[in-house]
């Protein structure tokens, strides 16, 4: 998954339905960009899905104004966070892809270039 900004919403309905499954093993790769720190909406949420759901949900924040302190990753998401970050493209991948439409539209490039086919793709 790639989101952006209060694209998160429809990423973060998909998680916790994927999640609170039991019989779905479903692991989810979720990058989610946005402009500060206090954009971040369900921080919370988010993060205590990663620690409860250790496993199956891993998270990656990119900002692109950084706090000074930060470990994630800074700008705007590349080609490089999305192989770092995500499975490789393979039969039994799904991108989910929502954020604004400038952002929409540079992720679909870059997962183009990266090998993942246009039936490996939704954007909400």
């Amino acid at each position: 998954m790639i989101a952006g900004g209060s694209g998160i919403t429809p990423m973060f309905q998909v998680t916790r339905a994927i999640l609170e499954n039991p019989n779905d093993n479903t692991k989810v790769h979720l990058i989610y960009a946005n402009v500060t720190y206090d954009d971040i909406l369900l921080l919370e949420e988010l993060d205590n899905m990663a620690k409860n759901y250790p496993d199956r949900f891993k998270i990656y924040y990119v900002l692109n104004q950084p706090p000074e302190v930060w470990d994630g990753g800074v700008g705007f998401v590349s080609k490089e966070m999305i192989q770092a970050h995500c499975p490789a493209p393979a039969a039994d991948i799904q991108v989910l892809r929502c954020g604004p439409p400038p952002m929409n539209k540079a992720m679909s490039a870059n997962l183009d270039d990266l090998g993942y086919t246009k039936e490996m793709q939704f954007q909400f």
